[in-house]
């Protein structure tokens, strides 16, 4: 009988359309569908068969209650007319991660507590209360709803990640781009990450069987970064940093060891501030620097800005047999800015003309008109070695354009010489002590 009547029968989801009849024991009744109000409204073949099966209509109160009912569903009922119920959340672990608008604040305690209601592995939903404005890129939060604990784990592709959410940064929204990037290593290459975050490259890098060097400048991010690579078993090929992203890569690069001896060691030097820095235990210094595939350097606000880090970095020898290392910076294109346009800053920060055409992925919509790129491109050579070496005692490592007048240092790049600066003086420092 059922099957004759398909197409017409009730369909909600959890619901049986065949139910005991609650007057009558041998009887059971066949639900329809809300439009079907009148037997008349049945196919001929459908009336002809309720007229020979002598079948009778009745009406029926089908109770669905507050656990039946959907987020949209519950929220539409409670807020009021004009006030939508938001269409999405990040969920990040057991958190939910909204952005509400304006009219939907008043009423942020009840969206929080409804999503509790309707997703069982969420514990905390925490609403966004303002811009990124720190230089870690965390956003200021705050808890709506369920544990006051923003600390959670994360699993993507395989890989698990500890963190904090309201002290470190991280966007679920880019796994299907961790994933990408990753594709392109060999598990022999050498990648090194300059604003690694908690890890969500250098740690799937590194489990691919990568050699990698991953650096963030957020102790907080360092902390969990730590813990990731404990967690997922990869400490013996994963070099962690606390330390600006300059001076990360020209360490890398020094060919002098003593630069890198001239900085602190170890859990005890912990960075907490721009001007300090850790290396790990586990680092030991190559001779005229490391030799590496990739650098990724994930902070689309500003990435671009730290490319001069690369320029005149590299010593010629150990490189001239070496194919030089890919860049894969991420950035932002805005309104009407071009592809072409995006080249041109890139190039601008780097401080020469690329060699190659750049590979540019499109990684997401960030917002209206703001687009999240990665520009991926081969360091040219005259940017690579635009710098020469050095005063014979090797103390100092001084910074000459090829072609420039030794006179005039004034035309160095803006930011080289500040580095150098600071480089030299933290050389200074360490002698004296």
């Amino acid at each position: 009988m059922m099957k004759k009547f398909r197409g017409y029968t009730l369909d909600k989801p959890k619901i049986r359309c065949l139910v005991q009849d609650g007057q009558q024991e041998d009887s059971k009744l066949l639900l329809l569908d809300e439009k079907v109000q009148v037997l008349t409204s049945l196919s001929e073949e459908l009336q002809e068969v309720v007229r020979s099966e002598a079948l009778e209509s009745c009406p029926y109160e089908l109770s669905l209650g507050y656990n039946y009912l959907s987020t949209q569903q519950v929220l539409k009922k409670l807020l009021p007319v004009g006030v939508e119920a938001p269409s999405s959340f990040e969920c990040v672990g057991h958190i939910a991660h909204l952005n509400l608008r304006e009219e939907q604040l008043p009423y942020k305690f009840i969206i929080g507590q409804v999503l509790l209601d309707k997703n069982a592995q969420l514990k905390t939903v925490v609403n966004k209360t303002g811009n990124i404005e720190s230089e870690f890129r965390v956003f200021p939060m705050e808890v709506i709803a369920g544990i006051h604990s923003t600390e959670t784990e994360v699993v993507q592709h395989g890989t698990r990640f500890k963190l904090d959410f309201a002290k470190v940064y991280w966007n679920s929204r880019l796994e299907t781009e961790h994933k990408r990037l990753i594709a392109l290593f060999d598990s022999e290459d050498t990648v090194v990450d300059i604003m690694a975050g908690i890890g969500p490259f250098a740690v799937p890098a590194a489990q691919k069987g990568c050699t990698v060097y991953a650096n963030d400048l957020n102790p907080e991010s360092v902390h969990y970064m730590r813990k990731n690579v404990e967690l997922n078993r990869i400490r013996k090929n994963t070099h962690v940093f606390n330390m600006d992203g300059r001076a990360f890569v020209q360490l890398l690069l020094a060919s002098d060891e003593r630069h890198a001896k001239s900085l602190p060691t170890g859990e005890a030097a912990t960075a907490r501030g721009s001007n300090e820095v850790e290396i790990p235990d586990t680092y030991r210094p190559q001779d005229k620097g490391l030799l590496f595939q990739h650098a990724i350097m994930n902070l689309p606000a500003s990435a671009v800005e730290f490319l001069d880090a690369f320029r005149g970095a590299f010593n010629a020898d150990r490189w001239k047999d070496h194919p030089l290392p890919t860049v894969h910076v991420y950035t932002f294109k805005k309104g009407p800015e071009t592809d072409e346009d995006v080249i041109s800053k890139v190039e601008h920060y780097l401080g020469g003309k690329l060699e190659e055409s750049p590979v540019i992925h499109l990684v997401r919509d960030v917002a209206p008109s703001k687009l999240m790129l990665c520009v991926s491109f081969k360091v040219p050579r005259a940017v690579a070695f635009w710098r020469s070496t050095a005063e014979t005692d090797g103390s100092i490592l001084e910074c000459h354009h090829l072609h420039e007048d030794p006179q005039n240092p004034s035309s160095s790049p803006d930011g080289v010489q500040e580095f150098s600066s600071l480089k030299r003086q933290r050389i200074e420092q360490s002698e004296s002590t």
